[in-house]
Formats: C-alpha cells, structure tokens, sequence
C-alpha cells in the first residue's frame, strides 16, 4: 500500500453556543480552526486525522507506505491519526488492536471550559449533563473568583457530578495554594486540581501541599514530578510513541493519567482507541471535542455516564462527514474568526471590591499582558469578588485614546520587564 494523496484541509467549525464562542476569542487557547488530514492509498482506502494546531506538512507523505512510518513521531499527531486510520483499514482492524491489548470497552471522558463567569459556566454544566457527562475541568484563572464559580456550577449539578480545576499554575507558589485547596476541598463536587503552581520547579513545596490537601493534584507529565512522587496523577498526551513512552514511565509509578487531545470527532475516537490499551489511563480524557457544532463524524459520539464505547471498526471505527468537510472549509492559511476577533481593539477591565462601594481596578488591551502580568505576581489574584469585564470598541474618540494610553502604559512595563 501506498499513498498517492495527501491533504490538509483548513476548517472553521463554529463552537455550540455564542457564549462560548465569546470567551473562546477572548482567551488565549485554541479556535474554531481545525486542520483534517486526508491520506488516500493506492488500493482505494482513505486515512483521516485532524489537530488544533498549525497546520503539519504532508506531501512528503505521498509515495510512502503507511505501514512503514505510521509510528514516526515526526510526522505530527495529525497526520499520524490518519496514517493509523489507514493502516488499521488496510488490515481490516481497529487501531487499538495495532498499538495494544485493549483493556476496556468504555473510556472516561470530561467537558472542558475556558474561564467563564459563574452564570456561563452553569450554563455549560447544564448542557454537559443533558450531554452525558459527569465531569467539567474548569480553568480556574485569578481574574475570576473561584470559589464563587464553583458555589453558583455546584447548585446545578448532582452532588456526584465533579469538578476538577485547571488552575495552570497561576496560583504561583504552594503556601497560596495551600489557602486556596484547602477552601475547595470543602466542596463536594471539586474532583482533582491540576498544576496549582508550576510542581517541577519546587517538589519540596508539592510535596508539602499534598500533605495540606486531601483531593487529588496532578500535572503535566514530567519525568521530574514523577520520580519525586509529588503528584497523583498525570496529564499526558502527544504523538503516539511518546503517549506510549509517557503512559509506561507513569503506569511504573502507578499512577494514573489522562489523554488530552484536543480536536474534534476524529481526534476523540482516536484518544478512545489509545486510552482502551492503556491500563493507568483511568481519569478522564479532554478533547474538547463537544465545543463545535459538529463532530464531523456521521454517526457523532455518545457520552453516558461519562463513558464514551471504543469503536470496533476498521480504522478509527468511524465515519467522516464529507458535507460537513465542504460546509466548513477554507483557505489554508486565512485568518481564523478568532484571529479576526483579535485584531480588533477591546479594553479589558479586571477589578474587584474596594473600600466601601468603590472597585479597584487595572485595565489591560489584551489577555495575553494581564496573563503575564498575574504570572509575575503583580496583581493580586483569586480575589474575593473579582471579575473581568470586556468593553469593546465603540468608534468613539474617547475609547481610542483610552485604548491608546493604556497600550502606551503596557509597551512600557513590557520594556521595564525585558530590561
């Protein structure tokens, strides 16, 4: 077998919901932009695999034969998906049985959110459990109050429902944390917390909170937290060799893990067929998937119970939507809505409780400079009542210096901070 075409098809699939789509734009994660690898072979059959990132070459894919570079690394996730796809078509199995025993008919999977007021994220929790799902990892961020998040998500939700809370080390070092977990412990739908403060570059302060904090912490896989045994989990999640590298250094360890893969109906049942093999991969898989409008899959994916089936087919053990690949396609290398979005101007406003009926307040042009500025340590974060506010541009003169002077203010801290 040989393949004889290689595509990236470049696709804007719309998220679910206009609040979704308006935090998503807002923040600093992935888009409605996705990238679907179509290989066809020589005998007629067709690979398919997709990814959130910059588009991965292929061309030189053409001519190879899938059985013999399906496990190069190098090729990107992608376009490893599809190769697998291919080859397990070929052979007339599912992927699994390619890469594993599978171990289990059912794998977990959560909903995912980007930060969100409380009322949005209720919205999502809502929609998460008409959907079948029994799990929300939330990205905890220090311009929202967390507590109040979870307060207002946990009336909404079965008390067996569980929350676990991505705070992607902003909380900054392990006496903060310590304040923080052991508040959320009190709550009972708060699951697990992930990357509280960057572990690796203080295991003995990790090592220390875990004694703190009774609800599990886990982080990204690293070989340093693993060997110092500070967290309880892991999140893993890469080409195919190195999940598989990952998954046998932390199942060593015993401990368990989940497959984060963001993509849509393609990457999911992928990360179905690599987390039914893979006997720590017991947390739930993120994938993000349920965010679009579309899985791009003809017969889409069931969550019940949390639990989504591992395909038995050939291949992924799914169908492609081809009119949806139409509906949604665009030029590879155009500018996302995302991006459209950003190139706007906009002041965001982070404030919280002052003295008396007053707010204080810091206004930044963009996420990306109160991010840095949060990871700094310059602004207070996780206060009680703070919130972020976003004024967009109205055409006015007095937004447009206002937008300025603020824009003036950032270009020089960012200077002050490089010199």
């Amino acid at each position: 077998m040989k393949i004889v075409n290689a595509e990236c098809i470049a696709l804007d699939i719309p998220f679910y919901a206009d609040h979704v789509t308006r935090h998503m734009h807002r923040a600093n994660t992935h888009s409605e932009r996705v990238h679907v690898y179509r290989l066809e072979a020589d005998n007629g059959l067709v690979g398919y695999g997709d990814g959130t990132d910059a588009p991965n070459p292929v061309e030189a894919l053409v001519g190879q034969d899938p059985w013999q570079i399906y496990r190069h690394d190098k090729v990107g996730m992608g376009p490893q998906i599809a190769l697998l796809d291919l080859v397990g078509r070929d052979a007339g199995v599912p992927i699994h049985q390619i890469i594993g025993a599978k171990l289990r008919d059912r794998c977990p999977i959560s909903w995912w959110d980007i930060d969100m007021p409380p009322e949005d994220w209720a919205k999502e929790a809502q929609e998460s459990l008409k959907r079948g799902y029994t799990t929300f990892k939330m990205k905890a961020r220090p311009w929202r109050d967390i507590h109040e998040q979870i307060r207002t998500v946990g009336a909404e939700v079965p008390g067996d429902y569980r929350f676990d809370i991505d705070f992607n080390g902003f909380l900054l070092t392990p006496a903060n944390a310590e304040i923080h977990l052991q508040q959320l412990d009190q709550h009972v739908n708060v699951g697990m917390y992930e990357s509280p403060f960057y572990l690796w570059r203080d295991t003995d302060g990790a090592r220390g909170l875990r004694e703190q904090v009774r609800k599990p912490i886990v982080d990204h896989f690293n070989e340093r937290i693993l060997h110092s045994r500070v967290s309880d989990g892991f999140v893993v999640g890469s080409t195919l060799q190195e999940t598989l590298r990952q998954a046998a250094l932390a199942s060593e360890f015993r401990a368990p893990f989940w497959l984060q893969m963001v993509g849509t109906g393609i990457t999911t049942a992928y990360a179905a067929h690599v987390g039914s093999v893979l006997l720590h991969a017991q947390l739930p898989s993120i994938t993000c998937f349920e965010l679009f409008e579309s899985t791009l899959l003809t017969g889409g994916i069931e969550v019940v119970d949390g639990y989504m089936d591992v395909p038995d087919g050939p291949g992924l053990g799914v169908e492609i939507d081809e009119r949806a690949l139409e509906q949604y396609r665009v030029e590879v290398g155009s500018p996302s809505p995302k991006e459209q979005y950003r190139a706007q101007q906009r002041i965001l406003v982070v404030s919280w409780p002052g003295d008396g009926d007053g707010r204080r307040e810091w206004r930044f042009t963009d996420e990306k400079v109160y991010q840095f500025a949060f990871y700094k340590g310059n602004l207070p974060g996780f206060q009680q009542g703070i919130d972020l506010a976003v004024i967009e541009d109205d055409g006015s003169d007095a937004f447009a210096r206002e937008h300025a002077a603020i824009l003036a203010r950032e270009d020089n801290l960012l200077m002050d901070e490089l010199r």
